[in-house]
């Protein structure tokens, strides 16, 4: 009898956690970009004039920048944020890599940003560095006490293809990508992010340099999340749907630029007086 209670226990132990689970994750979000697929209903293009640089296929959507184009972000980013404990996983190609001149590297990448006071952000990228250098990269960034600080590390590759995967769990994101196995993650860091909404999420290229093209094609993306705020069949008919910007975190202002205001005022003052004298005399 007591081995049955037992047994009942660990039965129900188990539902709850995995009720605990679902609940956890509770909405989600599937983007086929397959078959010139593209959901102008929850997607939208960051950067005015950037949609002439997608290009809808039969196996995807590519991203192209010829040479000659520097943009802070070229991407797209769902119509609503992201709540609580997430998952989210993009399948990318890159069909033909130029090595880049300068630059910290270029390729596919996952960027978000929270809505936070340190506006917390990690991005997850599978880059080609200058030098030849294959790499998947992991960053993150947060602004303490005014000055904008990086964590990065890098990991050698050579795959061409494959999975980006962030995955948080409490205020705990972890970095993971597929290699060789198509369904088997690598698991290849983790940081402590915060629990602050997504207010960015960025499916997107990075370019290292301006003279060096760069071709990412992306297959699909998925977002697993306890909540979607601002989804629009949350929003009520006519009200103005979530439209995500991009905006660089703001660095501190230099001693430099105070110094050069300095000597501005006080030429303006300096021009001023003497003005002031002649007309006196």
């Amino acid at each position: 009898m007591k081995r049955l209670v037992y047994f009942v226990l660990i039965l129900l132990t188990g539902f709850l956690s995995a009720s605990a689970v679902a609940k956890a994750a509770s909405r989600e979000a599937y983007f086929s970009f397959r078959g010139e697929q593209f959901d102008n209903d929850l997607l939208v293009p960051l950067g005015r004039g950037t949609v002439r640089l997608f290009r809808p296929r039969p196996e995807g959507l590519l991203f192209q920048l010829p040479a000659g184009h520097k943009l802070p972000a070229l991407g797209v980013s769902p119509r609503f944020q992201i709540q609580g404990d997430f998952e989210i996983t993009a399948t990318y190609e890159v069909p033909a890599w130029k090595d880049p001149k300068a630059g910290y590297g270029q390729g596919p990448s996952l960027y978000l940003k929270l809505q936070d006071a340190n506006e917390s952000a990690v991005a997850l990228g599978r880059l080609l560095r200058p030098g030849k250098k294959h790499v998947f990269s992991t960053m993150l960034s947060t602004t303490v006490n005014e000055k904008r600080s990086y964590d990065v590390q890098l990991y050698d590759t050579s795959v061409d293809s494959g999975k980006l995967k962030l995955v948080r769990e409490g205020g705990l994101l972890t970095f993971l990508v597929t290699e060789k196995t198509p369904d088997e993650f690598r698991e290849l860091r983790q940081v402590e992010l915060g629990t602050g909404d997504v207010e960015l999420l960025r499916l997107g290229a990075q370019q290292s340099d301006p003279d060096t093209p760069v071709q990412v094609l992306w297959k699909d993306l998925t977002i697993k999340a306890a909540g979607f705020p601002n989804h629009p069949d949350t929003l009520a008919r006519g009200e103005q749907l979530h439209v995500p910007t991009y905006h660089p975190a703001p660095q501190p202002e230099s001693f430099s630029l105070y110094w050069s205001l300095a000597a501005g005022i006080a030429l303006v003052l300096v021009i001023g007086g003497v003005v002031w004298v002649r007309k006196r005399g």
